[in-house]
């Protein structure tokens, strides 16, 4: 059972995703190679290796150095 000030926060909750299915959305679907975002791929399967949830990163993992640095890096040329 919940608690009053659960339900008002599962309440506030449904309220706020209400809202948001109501706004006027567009989305664009765009095809990006693996190798051009390197850096999310290897993010998204080391999350799925250390079973881990949200995590807020203040430095590149192990082993993000030498993605970041790649060909793709901002300052690298490709784009």
């Amino acid at each position: 059972p919940h608690s009053n000030s659960e339900h008002a926060a599962d309440v506030d909750l449904i309220v706020k995703i209400q809202e948001v299915l109501q706004w006027n959305w567009s989305a664009e679907v765009v095809l990006i190679q693996r190798t051009a975002n390197a850096a999310a791929d290897f993010l998204a399967k080391s999350a799925v290796d250390k079973s881990i949830g949200y995590v807020e990163l203040l430095e590149p993992l192990n082993g993000m150095h030498n993605i970041l640095q790649g060909p793709y890096h901002s300052s690298g040329g490709k784009s």
